[in-house]
């Protein structure tokens, strides 16, 4: 089911048929573990469920496409978690757990509630943990109305780029898809569904960024190294190779500046004051790019020129048509229409001695 109630059918290869099913056996099996600990799973991922599926079933809470993340609740408070099967090898767990505990105002990075390390099988290789973190909303959605929505989204991004080079992680997947936010404060409060106790101001929207599977870590700045490989979501970049070794910092600020282009100059209207820094992000060669706290500072000294009623005024996608144009256009198509039936009816009147005239002149002739 879709989030309007319709059924959709997800077609899968077969290869990720067997990766989904292997992985809800996964869920199932470990099920009274991950609920000791605290953690509710939905009611299909009963031990007793682990086998019998030959597909997956319709109306399913995760993504198909997905399935080492899975939607469950914290019981103590009945909060919505995202839990999410991690390698171990990929020390993911470990950079979410060493960001997490860093108090900084900067600190962007989604809390971590639990790591789960079940008993590895014994004919396994790999060994895997489980993350479990607040389950929140992507960006992928539109999530901002004005231009300042859009500053505060972009000063929070940077901010978060900035505290991960401060302690030496390289993100290496900056993407719309790996941005969430709390959509929970603009929602009703149960206790005043009126909303009369709420401010005039709604709350700001706190972003974090999730998904450290690609992430490089060092232990300090003397440490830092070249890496290779292709990863991330934008596949476009230059430097990106499994054969010649790249710095993976200037690499968010490149991933930043794809990010910018494809999922908000390119969809919004009024982002143009963006273009010469967003060019600098995403230039070709990797050491003419800002650094991170460089990008920041660029980016706050253009936001401080915008006039007030600039960062007021409402965003307009560039596939909708802007207030002004759509009353202009319902005015002239009034017109057209008015005038137009005056038009009909004042040239039938015209016609009509012409057409006595005619026949007069015709009764003559005969």
């Amino acid at each position: 089911m879709d989030e309007f109630g319709y059924s959709i059918e997800v077609k899968l290869s077969d290869e990720e048929v067997a990766r989904y099913l292997a992985h809800k056996r996964r869920w199932c099996d470990l099920q009274p573990l991950i609920e000791s600990r605290g953690y509710r799973l939905p009611k299909e991922y009963h031990p007793d469920r682990a086998t019998g599926w030959e597909k997956p079933p319709p109306g399913s809470l995760e993504d198909p496409h997905y399935p080492h993340l899975l939607q469950g609740t914290r019981i103590s408070d009945n909060r919505p978690v995202m839990l999410k099967f991690s390698r171990t090898d990929l020390w993911e767990a470990t950079i979410f757990e060493h960001l997490s505990s860093i108090p900084d105002e900067d600190n962007h990075t989604i809390p971590l509630y639990d790591v789960i390390t079940p008993p590895a099988p014994p004919d396994s290789v790999e060994q895997w943990c489980i993350v479990v973190t607040p389950r929140l909303t992507d960006c992928r959605n539109r999530h901002i109305d004005s231009l300042r929505d859009f500053v505060n989204f972009l000063s929070q991004v940077l901010e978060g780029i900035c505290f991960m080079h401060r302690y030496n992680i390289a993100h290496t997947d900056v993407a719309r898809t790996n941005i969430v936010w709390d959509a929970r404060h603009n929602m009703p409060d149960p206790s005043d569904p009126k909303g009369k106790a709420r401010k005039k101001e709604p709350a700001q929207k706190k972003y974090y960024f999730i998904d450290f599977g690609l992430a490089c870590s060092y232990s300090s700045f003397e440490e830092r190294g070249l890496v290779r490989g292709v990863c991330g979501q934008h596949r476009n970049i230059p430097e990106l190779s499994e054969d010649v070794p790249y710095d993976p910092f200037p690499l968010d600020i490149r991933q930043l500046g794809e990010m910018l282009k494809r999922d908000y100059t390119e969809v919004y209207l009024g982002l143009d004051f963006l273009y010469p820094w967003m060019s600098r992000l995403r230039d070709d060669d990797p050491t003419k790019r800002p650094t991170s706290p460089e990008a920041l500072a660029e980016f706050q000294m253009l936001v401080s020129a915008l006039p007030e009623e600039k960062l007021r005024a409402r965003l307009i996608g560039r596939n909708e048509w802007p207030n002004g144009q759509r009353i202009l256009f319902v005015v002239i198509f009034v017109w057209l229409t008015v005038n137009g039936t005056l038009l009909w009816w004042n040239w039938d009147r015209f016609q009509l001695p012409l057409t006595e005239l005619e026949q007069q002149r015709a009764r003559n002739t005969t």
